[in-house]
């Protein structure tokens, strides 16, 4: 990512508003279940972190990586605010960050897109653990026309990132993609 990329970044985050009010998203609270003793958690582009600090309370020990420093203060300040400790926050430059192996057991990605990176994604999770990915398509362009395409899934593309895993669900709901699914060999 760009020194320019970053800044952004940076400027969207400084003042968060509500969205840690928001809670968690809906496919995490659907289909990743509490955790068992000892299971690790993955949030790409963890933003403010709010799905980081529900997969906390669920008992997992969290790695949240993202590339604002702003982002990763706010979601570090409500995890103490909550009284939580299982997340480690991480800035990281997600171009430059090597992913840990079959480390984790959950995996989640939310409105972040980097093509190059889905070996590394699927290889981040354990035999038989999940992920959980969601981001916009292109029929976003029909609601804000000036994003850039190549940031965004066709329709119907996702599922084809993760051959031979058990698709618990995928779907191609309006400007959004979305896929929950199991990882062979657990």
């Amino acid at each position: 990512m760009s020194r320019a990329d970053r800044e952004r970044w940076e400027r969207r985050y400084a003042e968060p508003a509500a969205a840690l009010a928001k809670g968690p998203h809906p496919l995490l609270t659907r289909w990743v279940p509490p955790a068992q003793p000892g299971q690790r958690a993955l949030d790409l582009a963890c933003g403010l972190g709010r799905d980081a600090l529900w997969l906390a309370e669920q008992g997992y020990t969290v790695d949240a990586l993202d590339i604002s420093l702003a982002a990763l203060r706010h979601a570090r300040g409500e995890m103490l605010r909550r009284g939580l400790d299982g997340v480690r926050f991480v800035q990281a430059d997600l171009d430059h960050f090597p992913l840990r192996h079959a480390a984790y057991d959950v995996t989640v990605v939310f409105r972040f897109l980097d093509r190059r990176l889905f070996p590394a994604i699927r290889a981040s999770v354990r035999p038989g653990g999940l992920i959980v990915y969601q981001t916009f398509n292109t029929r976003q362009l029909a609601l804000r026309p000036t994003l850039r395409a190549d940031h965004m899934l066709q329709p119907g593309e996702l599922p084809g990132y993760f051959p031979g895993w058990h698709i618990l669900t995928a779907a191609d709901d309006g400007p959004e993609s979305s896929l929950v699914a199991v990882k062979p060999g657990g």
